[in-house]
């Protein structure tokens, strides 16, 4: 039987991350066991905050208002993955992580990795053209050396898109920080999840 603590502990997490306070689950988790004062209970994992943030994003949305938002977050990543396959036929890009299962709550990031030779300011060019603004570039220390990101939001939803080389492709379904199993969507099947998901009349 669950602790009743460790449950009080996930829903505050919850809270905290829809709150804005953070959008890191790890530190939320800690934040809202000393909110709480429960030193020593049970921490919940990171599936059991998102279960208590996804109840909170359909109680504030309805599950028509939450189904909405989740197109949005598909639609938005559709549009980026055409914009540079259009611009770069031979590249190729994914979705990743959370939002390529449609996970939408506990802070969701756009992530789009795009396996191409062309350097990142190529791909920044076609950002800029098809009209994405405030683009903030970085570079991050993954397992198979420093990638080219560039972070910047769109109808209020955090997008990172990561260059990745396009040998690494074989390696496409493994997380390039950690190297665990991540999930991934390319375009066509994006495109199949979104008319699949359709709106009934």
């Amino acid at each position: 039987m669950t602790d009743p603590r460790t449950e009080q502990i996930g829903s505050e997490a919850a809270r905290l991350i829809q709150a804005g306070r953070t959008d890191d689950l790890n530190r939320a988790i800690h934040m809202a066991a000393d909110a709480l004062k429960l030193y020593g209970a049970p921490l919940p994992g990171r599936g059991r905050v998102r279960k208590h943030a996804q109840a909170m994003s359909m109680q504030a949305l309805g599950e028509t208002g939450y189904r909405e938002r989740r197109r949005e977050v598909w639609r938005i990543a559709e549009e980026i993955m055409t914009a540079f396959e259009l611009a770069l036929p031979e590249a190729t890009t994914l979705l990743v992580g959370r939002a390529a299962l449609g996970q939408i709550d506990a802070g969701v990031t756009i992530h789009i990795r795009i396996y191409a030779d062309e350097p990142s300011q190529c791909i920044a060019s076609i950002l800029d053209e098809f009209g994405y603004e405030a683009l903030l570039h970085s570079t991050a220390d993954a397992r198979v050396g420093r990638l080219n990101q560039i972070a910047f939001e769109e109808d209020g939803i955090k997008v990172v898109i990561t260059r990745c080389l396009l040998s690494m492709w074989a390696d496409r379904d493994r997380d390039v920080f950690t190297d665990k199993p991540v999930e991934t969507a390319g375009l066509s099947e994006l495109r199949q999840t979104l008319a699949f998901d359709e709106p009934q009349e």
